[in-house]
């Protein structure tokens, strides 16, 4: 809790009954509690090849340079574990077990929480523990060195099979909670219902498939337990989905894997909070970096970031059987192609980057994060996408969002959508935090967002 002044807390007193008072018409308000808006992906190496995951002096500089600029929270994917038991491990233990304690050790001694990829659905066919008793049906996910079955989240097995070995990985590396690819096959399901109405299977969203309790208790039995251990849960459910639940079954909602972003605004804003978008590269337009910050911030969302080791393309010429004209194994021959040709760089992060990333897009990251970070301090309240505000003079039209974040100070986000500039009139004073000007009219070019303190 932040010790504040007398003037400091008569001034958040203020802001509060003020923002509730003005505050007639939103989509949402928001209390903020144990929010860490920091977070990024940090890859570990190139599987299925054979790598060690301790640190070196790479991973220490980047991860101090990481908890510098205020990432509180990292999740690595399935090279830590070896989820086709090609390097004698399997899906529920580590091929490197010592080097990944001592990583999850550094990001400790950084402050940097650190969660695994874990899954409740998908596993490998050709695992020798896989039984068709873990299904309802062939749900599958095939894609370059993976052949996986969507595992049915009301069969009896394969929850007595997966969920101890989930909470066992918990224990055993000193992790501060997981990150779950929930592989749920009742997405298949509503697709094969919408071929036979003859719909756009593409279309298909969580909204078109019912409540489902057996999902709901399986994500709900996992929370639990990360929750009892006092660590973070984060779920990944298609796309730009959630799950089709009435109770809480996350901490953290990651979306914006394998879709478009273009004209999409405020997407998951009406979820469970809170949400991560992920900007895939290969199906969004960079052209205006910026633009992507401006359609997700205005709805308390923060992107996720890309960092860790470079992938270099290795694993490719390993003796397994690979879904060759899959996206997944494409991207990395992609890669593969492109470190030959530039073995100094720039360099690529992830499987969701560009090839190669943007070289400025952590500098561009760390800047919106400074802005961003005071406005969603703990117990803070935002009111998102504003429609009626006493702040606010000038008409707030289609595809201009404003939203309020209220603590000790009062902020405002506007993100101009429209096509067409704004120009954002207000009954008082406040300051642009960027340029540093003072105002009651500001001008918002297209595709902006502008980023204001009550003065």
């Amino acid at each position: 809790m932040k010790n504040l002044s007398t003037k400091e807390y008569r001034k958040r007193i203020e802001n509060i009954n003020s923002a509730e008072l003005d505050n007639k018409k939103y989509f949402r308000r928001h209390r903020i509690r144990d929010y860490m808006p920091g977070q990024a992906t940090y890859n570990l190496g190139d599987y299925p090849a054979r790598f060690s995951i301790s640190p070196t002096e790479y991973d220490y500089n980047m991860l101090k340079d990481l908890a510098e600029n205020g990432v509180e929270l990292i999740q690595i994917h399935e090279e830590w574990n070896d989820s086709i038991r090609h390097l004698g491990a399997d899906k529920f233990t580590s091929h490197d077990p010592a080097g990944l304690r001592k990583f999850v050790d550094l990001c400790h001694s950084f402050g940097i929480k650190i969660i695994p990829y874990v899954s409740t659905g998908y596993f490998s066919v050709r695992d020798p523990d896989f039984t068709e008793a873990f299904t309802r049906g062939a749900y599958d996910l095939a894609g370059d060195h993976f052949h996986y079955r969507k595992c049915h989240a009301g069969s009896a097995e394969w929850r007595r099979y997966v969920l101890p070995r989930t909470f066992d990985i918990l224990d055993e590396y000193g992790f501060d909670g997981i990150y779950n690819d929930w592989g749920y096959d009742g997405m298949d399901i509503a697709q094969q219902a919408a071929l036979k109405k003859g719909l756009d299977i593409d279309k298909i969203t969580v909204l078109d498939m019912p409540y489902d309790p057996e999902i709901e208790d399986m994500l709900s039995t996992v929370y639990s337990e990360v929750k009892r251990r006092g660590g973070v849960y984060k779920l990944h459910a298609d796309r730009n989905n959630t799950a089709p639940c009435k109770d809480k079954v996350y901490d953290y909602l990651w979306i914006g894997e394998g879709t478009s972003d273009s004209g999409n605004f405020g997407v998951g804003k009406s979820y469970e909070q809170y949400i991560v978008p992920c900007q895939h590269a290969e199906f969004s337009d960079e052209s205006n970096p910026d633009y992507y910050y401006a359609k997700v911030i205005p709805f308390m969302q923060f992107p996720l970031l890309k960092r860790g080791r470079p992938l270099l393309g290795r694993g490719l010429e390993e003796d397994i059987s690979y879904t060759v004209d899959s996206v997944d194994h494409q991207h990395k021959l992609r890669i593969r192609d492109y470190m030959k040709a530039h073995p100094d760089g720039p360099y690529i992060y992830s499987l969701w980057s560009a090839i190669p990333d943007d070289v400025e897009e952590y500098s561009r990251w760390c800047r919106y994060l400074v802005l961003y970070k005071p406005m969603v301090t703990q117990n803070s309240v935002a009111y998102i996408e504003l429609r009626e505000c006493g702040d606010i003079f000038s008409p707030l039209p289609e595809n201009v969002y404003a939203s309020m974040f209220v603590n000790e100070e009062k902020y405002l986000v506007i993100s101009n959508l429209s096509g067409k500039d704004y120009t954002l009139d207000l009954r008082d004073i406040w300051r642009d935090r960027v340029s540093g000007r003072e105002g009651k009219s500001f001008a918002i070019g297209q595709k902006q967002i502008l980023f204001l303190i009550k003065k």
